[in-house]
């Protein structure tokens, strides 16, 4: 099987199979907007069971019918206007709909295919008509012009993402009276985080959930995943995909590293191959004091990505070097050995085609 062929049988595996039909889970998060506005839930990237649940979440009424808005980081705020008309089922073309996702400050995440996937289950649930109301899709990544970022002190000028995040929070949702679903990267989405080691960078804060904690005390409700079989067994969570609420319970008191997203992320060559090395920290605080709630939908840690014949674009492929100049010129992260790496196994897996 060709490179080409494997990617795409993961890429149908992941996106076609269907996780165990949800039980309460649904409905148990459905009822947390009794007491919270917000429920703000820490996205595992490319993480494949997890958007399968998401997808299953906005096609569920229980869930849906009390959602006002779906606030997501993967879609850049500049192109609302696009997302209003996309989400509303009016016509929007390629170009468009992918520009929502490729044009945040992250160079690769976005191109993974459950990412538009998602944005595909909330325009079909809106033109099903599965609630007296249309869900609104809200873009919370800053709003910016790629095209007039040109260098590093235009790029330093950008907003705070996690700041804007929350801007975008408080006057798209809560000024208005709304609730919502926030889906924000795992860590932006924690109300603590772990004590730093001497020489440790971390990630930096405040996270989005502090922020929005600090604004407005008790309005969201922090959903964390519960990431492998032995966690959930630890924490004896019912068979997946099973909720239970954090504090109150004899979850409250375990530490958060059981179930804790990477901590650190340092580039590595592997193979030949320029990718991330994550790693863990022993030193988070108690669960309670991270997430109010968690959620276990088997353990299944596969991610998947995109096909990387996406990259042979040249037009794109030209921008996002550019883009990687500028990011590396900034803070010293490289992404563009690692779009080299994309491009050549993209042109390998095309000379084995032909």
């Amino acid at each position: 099987m060709t490179f080409v062929s494997a990617i795409g049988a993961v890429l149908s595996l992941a996106l076609s199979a269907q996780a165990p039909q949800p039980g309460n889970a649904i409905a148990d998060l459905a009822k947390v907007y009794d007491t919270h506005p917000l429920i703000f839930m820490g996205e595992w990237h490319r993480n494949a069971q997890q958007h399968v649940f998401l997808r299953q979440l906005v096609a569920d009424p229980a869930f849906l019918c009390r959602t006002d808005d779906i606030v997501i980081e993967f879609g850049n705020a500049r192109l609302q206007p696009v997302a209003d008309r996309w989400s509303n089922g009016e016509d929007v073309g390629e170009a468009e709909l992918v520009s929502m996702f490729r044009e945040t400050e992250v160079m690769f995440a976005w191109n993974a295919p459950m990412y538009r996937a998602f944005y595909e289950a909330v325009r079909a649930a809106n033109q099903k008509h599965l609630c007296p109301h249309p869900v609104r899709l809200v873009l919370g990544d800053p709003a910016f012009d790629w095209a007039k970022i040109a260098t590093v002190e235009d790029f330093k000028a950008l907003p705070d993402r996690d700041q804007f995040f929350t801007d975008v929070v408080d006057r798209e949702v809560l000024a208005k009276k709304h609730r919502a679903l926030l889906l924000s990267g795992a860590l932006h989405a924690l109300r603590s985080y772990p004590k730093r080691a001497p020489g440790e960078d971390g990630f930096s804060e405040p996270s989005a959930a502090q922020l929005i904690e600090k604004k407005h005390p008790g309005s969201q409700f922090i959903v964390g995943l519960v990431t492998t079989p032995a966690a959930a067994d630890t924490m004896k969570m019912p068979a997946p995909p099973s909720f239970r609420i954090v504090r109150g319970s004899a979850l409250d008191k375990l530490n958060f590293a059981i179930i804790a997203p990477a901590w650190n992320a340092k580039a590595v060559v592997v193979n030949g191959k320029h990718e991330w090395q994550l790693e863990d920290s022993n030193a988070w605080p108690r669960m309670g004091e991270v997430v109010d709630g968690v959620l276990y939908l088997g353990g299944d840690e596969t991610r998947v990505f995109p096909p990387p014949s996406i990259y042979l674009d040249p037009v794109y492929r030209k921008e996002l070097y550019r883009r990687a100049a500028i990011i590396k010129a900034y803070n010293g992260q490289d992404f563009g050995v690692i779009l080299d790496d994309l491009v050549k196994d993209a042109e390998a897996a095309q000379k084995d085609k032909h």
